[in-house]
């Protein structure tokens, strides 16, 4: 896996939630770290030397102090970021399983109104990151779409991770569109085969490939264990990924996504993408989300 030494002139941009992770383990161990998925690919992507800028709101309080100097600490700006002076960070609480997966509760205390996030001066070396539900939250809806039009016309490359978690709002088919029209908006698409499953309404794998193969994007679907599916230009390829005994799958998906934007920095991969690009990038986030998989941080080792 190729590390990148010094920082290029490239930046990434990367809005999304800031929180605490409780983690109570099997054996009643209890560890309690900075989180949320747009997170974890922030921390890896500093810990890989890259310039990461994180749009991201968090409280003032003890938990406050920890995630904002463990952005500092990893080499994340957090100038873009908003802290709340009467408000608590975000709580969410995690209990593995013994296959290492996770169910969470969450516990917020967000101003109903999101803050006006200052919007970055891109340009087409940029990568704008964003996903999970703080993306499809009403309260972002001005801020999201914002970014995405500022990063659009910019010439950025934008990257989507719908990180889907059903628990967290409504079941309906509003949400489903409200997905579908930011899939539109992104140049990459990662998602695991529940998300599609979600989308989609199906947990016909096969079925879901056959729906994105008639988008033109690049579909990044990973299915655990089970391993990779890329799809683009109407083209499959299954790539598998290593037998492990996971710690932790929480933070395997936000690495994978760490991984497809280090391989496009480290091998300045531009669109149109080829074949060789699109494997480099599967295979990077392969790297990085099997690395975080035998961890028990949600990101990968300091480099």
């Amino acid at each position: 896996m190729n590390n990148t030494n010094q920082k290029s002139s490239s930046n990434i941009y990367a809005i999304g939630e800031s929180l605490l992770d409780v983690i109570f383990k099997l054996d009643d161990t209890v560890t309690a770290k900075p989180g949320g998925s747009t997170l974890n690919t922030c921390i890896s992507l500093g810990r890989l030397g890259h310039n990461v800028h994180f749009l991201t709101e968090y409280g003032n309080d003890k938990a406050g102090d920890k995630i904002e100097a463990f952005l500092n600490e990893n080499g994340v700006n957090s100038n873009f970021s908003v802290r709340h002076k009467e408000r608590k960070s975000t709580l969410a609480l995690a209990w593995l399983n013994e296959s290492g997966n996770a169910s969470y509760s969450f516990y917020q205390d967000l101003p109903t109104e999101a803050p006006r996030v200052k919007l970055p001066a891109f340009t087409q070396n940029d990568i704008l990151l964003f996903g999970s539900f703080y993306a499809i939250n009403p309260r972002n809806n001005n801020n999201i779409l914002n970014l995405l039009k500022q990063a659009k016309a910019d010439g950025a490359l934008v990257l989507y991770d719908p990180n889907i978690r059903p628990s967290k709002f409504k079941d309906t088919q509003e949400t489903r569109n409200q997905i579908m029209e930011l899939i539109e908006q992104a140049d990459i698409v990662k998602a695991s085969d529940e998300d599609f499953a979600y989308i989609f309404r199906t947990s016909n794998h096969t079925e879901v490939l056959e729906k994105l193969k008639q988008m033109k994007k690049l579909f990044f679907v990973t299915s655990g264990k089970n391993g990779v599916d890329v799809v683009f230009n109407g083209e499959l390829k299954h790539l598998s990924i290593p037998c492990l005994e996971p710690v932790s799958t929480v933070g395997a998906g936000d690495n994978f996504n760490a991984g497809i934007i280090h391989a496009v920095l480290s091998q300045s991969i531009r669109k149109p993408f080829t074949t060789s690009d699109i494997l480099t990038m599967a295979q990077q986030g392969i790297a990085l989300a099997s690395e975080v998989c035998l961890r028990t941080e949600n990101y990968i080792a300091r480099r």
